[in-house]
């Protein structure tokens, strides 16, 4: 996918996600456990946004796990890339006091290597998938940097009835938008997770959850609105399974954390609580097809910093459906809370909705379509006359594939990332054109 100010985050979120709806990493060394774990893994890549890495898939539900094939795979490839406002800049702003003249467009490289992996060995399962990718820039040196991305499950099972998995992903990449443009310097993001899971299959129908997680985001300027923030918690709950494979399950989850790094001021506290009351359901209504869905109510407490408080509903339902043989389609809908701390703002809430359908007209190639509408609404702060920030961004996308050979896949495509904003200087339009090639084997 091409280079773009904060992309979609494919559902289920992570992060966002998850870091889309919690906004909360941890921000020390993983515990002893998660390292003994990760070394059993090896580790490996997951999605990321903002001119990084292409989104990854949600990963398998642990009922359709044991269908899927064992899978060795790596990976070698080169993308090219001309993006028309590398900054996001405003059509009003003056480039050059961040870049040095009056130039907006660049056209870099990404070479990445990656590797694949998914096995079972009895009743365990191992996920894993890593991806290294350098991106070399031919104006703005400044952004050059080099990622490596992971996503890694142990899917284990003790017993037939009792079983779970043992995760974690982390994500980098330069975040150079205009929300961190407070100085010439560049922002390099790194988001990383861990959970544990337990489920038990207390009947035919009824299971019982547990788990613990760990989150962690951490920016390497340290005046980021979004800023770094650490977070440490567990879940609990219930499924409940039909015959036909379809599931509903509730989830109550407790965390605690703090803004790392971050000393008390009047503006800004150091500690935080969320409280999480979730209710999700999977549906597989026919072969090829799924529904999920999630809708919780979040509510985040700074002790002492009421001012920052902030609470309501987040949540996301999206949807696969093959329509014919050549054709398939994924939607969704997504309800985004997160904290956003300035002056003029505290947290800031909004919705996304996003169609992609996907046409094949030969086994060797495909063209595939993205459209991605988002508003969100900043609330709260401590100013007398809140701005009451809205912007909205509009994302279009169309890409073409062709594999001529078995193990190599040749991408082109295009995209224009469009935000509008009723406060001066956050609008922005940019134009993304791509051509990549992957080698798999």
């Amino acid at each position: 996918m091409p280079a773009s100010h904060r992309p979609p985050v494919y559902a289920p979120l992570s992060a966002p996600s998850q870091a889309l709806l919690l906004r909360i990493f941890p921000r020390s060394a993983p515990p002893a456990w998660w390292l003994g774990a990760a070394a059993l893994l090896c580790l490996g890549a997951g999605p990321s946004r903002a001119q990084v890495l292409e989104s990854l898939p949600p990963p398998i539900p642990l009922s359709q796990a044991e269908d899927r094939p064992p899978t060795l795979e790596f990976r070698v490839g080169q993308r090219i890339e001309h993006d028309s406002n590398i900054y996001r800049l405003s059509d009003s702003a003056d480039a050059t006091p961040l870049t040095g003249s009056s130039k907006r467009a660049d056209t870099y490289g990404v070479t990445t290597l990656g590797v694949k992996l998914d096995q079972s060995y009895s009743l365990q399962r191992l996920e894993l998938d890593i991806n290294a990718q350098a991106y070399r820039y031919q104006n703005f040196s400044a952004l050059d940097f080099t990622a490596l991305n992971y996503a890694a499950a142990w899917r284990w099972s003790l017993t037939p009835r009792f079983h779970g998995s043992l995760s974690a992903d982390q994500r980098e990449f330069v975040d150079n938008t205009i929300d961190v443009q407070s100085s010439s310097e560049v922002n390099r993001r790194t988001e990383r997770r861990a959970l544990f899971e337990a489920e038990y299959e207390i009947g035919a129908a009824w299971r019982a959850l547990a788990g613990v997680f760990e989150r962690r985001l951490k920016n390497s300027l340290p005046q980021t609105y979004e800023a770094d923030a650490t977070a440490t918690g567990g879940e609990l709950g219930a499924r409940y399974v039909w015959p036909s494979g379809n599931s509903a399950a509730y989830r109550y989850k407790a965390a605690s954390g703090d803004y790392s790094g971050r000393l008390p001021t009047l503006l800004a506290p150091n500690e935080f609580s969320d409280r999480e009351h979730e209710l999700s359901f999977e549906m597989l209504p026919v072969a090829g097809s799924s529904v999920r869905g999630r809708l919780a109510h979040l509510d985040r407490r700074h002790d002492g910093f009421e001012a920052r408080d902030f609470s309501g509903l987040v949540g996301e339902v999206s949807g696969r459906w093959a329509l014919t043989g050549k054709t398939r389609i994924e939607a969704g809908v997504l309800r985004e809370l997160g904290s956003y701390q300035t002056s003029t703002a505290s947290y800031y809430e909004g919705e996304r909705l996003y169609v992609s359908p996907v046409w094949k007209p030969t086994e060797k190639t495909a063209v595939r379509l993205r459209l991605d509408q988002s508003e969100r609404r900043y609330k709260g702060g401590i100013a007398p006359l809140p701005v009451g920030r809205r912007d909205t961004t509009t994302l279009t996308a169309v890409s073409v594939e062709w594999e001529p050979l078995r193990l190599l896949r040749l991408v082109a495509s295009f995209q224009q990332d469009k935000r509008e904003s009723n406060t001066a200087g956050y609008d922005y339009l940019a134009k993304v054109a791509s051509v990549s090639a992957l080698l798999s084997f």
